[in-house]
C-alpha cells in the first residue's frame, strides 16, 4: 500500500514540475516576443485551472481514502453491487415483501446529486472557478481579454496531462 502511494505522489509531483516548466517556456516566450496580452490571459487561465485540477485531484483522492478506510473493496464490494438484494445468497431467504419495498426505494435526485459529486468539489476547486470567472470578467472590463490566448491557457494542463499520461503508460499500471 505505502509503494503504490509513494509511486502516485512522484507520478503526481513530476506533472507538477512539468507543468511548471512549460508555464516558465509560455512567460518567457510572451516576453521574448514583448506580447503582455498574450501573458495575462494564459497565466490568469493556466493559474485558475490548474486550481480546478488540482481541487478535484484532492477530492477524488479523500473520497477513495474514505472507501478504503470504510472497507468498500474487493470482493465484497463487488457482492454487494452485483447481488444488491441478496437473491442468490443461499443462507437466507428473501421475503417478497421485503424485496419490493427494497426494489422500489430509490435515492432522490438530490440525495443521487449529493452522492456522485461529493468526491469531487472541495473548497480548492471551487476556488479555481470562481478564480476563472473572475479573470474571465476581470479581462474583458480592461478591455485585454484574447478568447485564443485564454483558451491556450486552460488547455496546458490537460495536454500536458495527457501526454505525460502516454509517454509514462507503463508507469502507471
Amino acid at each position: 500500500m505505502e509503494n503504490g502511494k509513494l509511486k502516485n505522489k512522484n507520478i503526481f509531483l513530476d506533472l507538477i514540475r512539468i507543468l511548471i516548466a512549460v508555464d516558465i517556456g509560455i512567460v518567457v516566450f510572451c516576453y521574448l516576443e514583448d506580447n503582455l496580452k498574450w501573458l495575462y490571459n494564459t497565466q490568469l487561465a493556466f493559474f485558475s485551472t490548474s486550481l480546478i485540477i488540482l481541487g478535484a485531484y484532492i477530492g477524488i483522492s479523500n473520497s477513495i481514502k474514505r472507501q478504503l478506510e470504510n472497507g468498500n473493496v474487493g470482493e465484497d464490494i463487488l457482492k454487494k453491487y452485483d447481488d444488491e438484494f441478496d437473491l442468490y445468497d443461499e443462507e437466507e431467504q428473501v421475503d417478497k415483501k421485503n424485496l419490493e419495498k427494497l426494489k422500489r426505494k430509490k435515492l432522490k435526485w438530490y440525495e443521487a446529486m449529493f452522492f456522485s459529486f461529493k468526491g469531487g468539489f472541495n473548497i480548492l476547486r471551487i476556488l479555481g472557478y470562481a478564480f476563472l470567472i473572475a479573470s474571465f470578467i476581470y479581462l474583458n472590463k480592461q478591455g485585454i481579454f484574447d478568447v485564443y490566448s485564454f483558451l491556450f491557457g486552460i488547455s496546458i494542463v490537460p495536454a500536458v496531462s495527457l501526454i505525460y499520461a502516454f509517454i509514462n503508460k507503463k508507469r502507471f499500471s
